[in-house]
């Protein structure tokens, strides 16, 4: 399967089931609409925006919310990529923001087998659910698109090349030595400002925070030491560790891209980032798809709509691609009628 993008045909399947991944490919974004956009997000991080489905801090499924999201994930060039792999008839289930500060550490290697079920933070709660005929292969394809260009010293994407092939174990140890983990209070220098991130969840991403001041004096007690109780509380969680995986036995694919560009890959493949040593912020956005027959969150419903990443999914709608039309199930919407407000 091969697609005009850009200006180099480009055989997207094929270099998928080879490679795990493909790109940079040209998405025919406006740059000054990846600035804006990139801007935007730097205030929301910045002041621990509220997302309106959440009730809380989130990084996740903006695109639902605001249309420069939604547009620049869900541009031609981008759709007839994810459609070479998917076929005609699949949704949009997830959006992330992605905000790698000046000096910020790299983001291990990693992958994900297609379940998103919280278990780099030590949750088991799948968020997809394939149909039978396709647990054997991938059934989600993520696209990562910077905002702003990244050069090699602002922590571009890493791939190995050829490592979906084979699923890496994962031990379960704690948050602070996995992948995962980000130094949460390079920017937090208040004791006004830690209460605050905490109690409203916002001071590491997907982690719930808000009840580790319960039964806390938190007037009693100095910055310094109101760090160290949180620091110890972080030590008790638990998160994955990537096992079995060496850098130097892999083909290993750094992605500097520009602004509007884009890859796509199956997150079976091993990928991860390096660090920010520029003195600018890195910011990308993803989304993520799969197949019209695949269950987005199964207890979506339930008495207990909590994901993975602990957020609070009652309100999440997957967003239907143009070819499929039906969204009778009441937890989807047209990309049509989303665009359309």
């Amino acid at each position: 399967m091969s697609a005009q993008l850009g200006s180099e045909e480009l055989d997207v399947g094929e270099a998928l089931e080879r490679d795990g991944f493909c790109g940079p490919l040209d998405a025919g974004a406006s740059r000054e609409k990846c600035t804006e956009l990139a801007r935007s997000i730097c205030e929301g991080i910045e002041n621990r925006e509220m997302h309106p489905l959440y009730g809380r801090f989130s990084v996740r499924d903006w695109h639902l919310i605001n249309s420069d999201f939604l547009e620049l994930l869900t541009g031609p060039k981008v759709l007839d990529a994810v459609s070479l792999v998917l076929g005609d008839r699949y949704k949009m289930w997830r959006s992330k923001i992605f905000h790698k500060s000046p000096g910020e550490g790299p983001l291990g290697w990693h992958q994900e087998w297609g379940a998103f079920n919280g278990e780099e933070i030590g949750n088991d709660r799948p968020a997809l659910i394939p149909a039978p005929a396709r647990r054997d292969s991938a059934w989600n394809v993520t696209v990562w698109m910077p905002l702003t260009d990244v050069t090699p010293d602002m922590g571009p994407m890493r791939f190995a090349r050829g490592s979906h092939k084979r699923r890496f174990p994962i031990r379960m140890g704690p948050l602070a030595e996995t992948e995962f983990y980000v130094d949460p209070f390079t920017e937090v220098t208040s004791k006004d400002a830690l209460i605050r991130r905490v109690k409203t969840d916002s001071l590491c991403i997907d982690i719930h925070t808000a009840h580790y001041f319960d039964d806390v004096s938190l007037d009693a007690l100095s910055f310094e030491e109101l760090r160290e109780l949180v620091e110890a509380k972080l030590r008790e969680e638990q998160g994955a560790i990537t096992l079995d995986f060496h850098e130097s036995e892999h083909e290993i694919v750094s992605m500097p891209m520009s602004a509007g560009q884009f890859v796509i890959f199956t997150e079976r493949c091993m990928h991860g980032s390096s660090a920010n040593t520029s003195a600018f912020p890195r910011i990308g956005i993803n989304a993520r798809f799969t197949f019209d027959d695949t269950q987005v969150y199964p207890f979506r419903h339930s008495k207990v709509p909590i994901d993975g990443s602990n957020l609070d999914i009652s309100l999440h709608r997957t967003v239907l691609i143009p070819g499929w039309e039906d969204a009778s199930d009441g937890a989807s919407i047209t990309l049509a009628d989303l665009k359309a407000g």
